[in-house]
This record gives structure tokens, C-alpha cells and sequence, in this order.
């Protein structure tokens, strides 16, 4: 069983892998589409970094390539949350079949009978 999960941890960081490099990708292509001055905006909108009225000027004159950078963004930040979330699960399942076998040798009595 847990080999399976291990499997199933090591497809899962690779798929995550796959589509953090496809997004990363994507966010170049869409970076140069926009220019960098206007990429450089949209990161700030992004951070939160412009007052409310601020922030309502820049929407208002949002094209389909600048909702989809920070669509992109959004996604890329996602798909590393899950790869982080895989490494860790990872670590800690190739960890029990160590800490299991600690538990048991604690555990035994004097002797070496169970």
C-alpha cells in the first residue's frame, strides 16, 4: 500500500511539474504579447499594490491578454501550492515505514519477545 501511495505521489509531482512548466511557458508568451511596462502593472494588480480607484482605472481597461496573465498567474501559483503539497506528502509517507519499524523496536519487551 504504501508503494502505491509513493506512485501515486511521484505522478502527482510530475504532472504538477508538467503544468508549472507549461504555464511558465505560457506566461512568457503572454508577458511579451503585453510589453513589459504593462506586465509590470499587472504584477502590482496582482500583489494588491494599487488603491481601490487605482485598481478600477486598470480593470476597466483590461484586454483578453492581460485577464489572461493574471488568469496565468493564478494558475502557476496553484499548480506550485500542489507541488509543494505532493514533496511534503511524499516526505512523510516515505518516512513511516522507518518510523513504524522505530515504534516497534520501543515497543518490544526485554528479551525480544513481543
Amino acid at each position: 500500500m504504501v508503494d502505491e501511495i509513493q506512485q501515486f505521489l511521484t505522478e502527482m509531482a510530475r504532472g504538477a511539474d508538467a503544468t508549472t512548466l507549461e504555464l511558465e511557458q505560457k506566461e512568457a508568451r503572454l508577458r511579451a504579447l503585453v510589453g513589459p511596462e504593462r506586465a509590470e502593472e499587472l504584477e502590482r494588480l496582482w500583489a494588491k499594490e494599487f488603491a481601490p480607484a487605482d485598481e478600477e482605472d486598470i480593470k476597466r481597461f483590461m484586454d483578453w491578454s492581460d485577464k489572461e496573465l493574471i488568469w496565468t498567474w493564478s494558475r502557476l501559483e496553484r499548480s506550485r501550492e500542489r507541488r509543494a503539497a505532493a514533496g511534503r506528502a511524499h516526505m512523510i509517507h516515505s518516512q513511516q515505514p522507518a518510523a513504524s519499524l522505530l515504534s516497534k523496536e520501543k515497543t518490544r519487551k526485554p528479551g525480544g519477545r513481543d
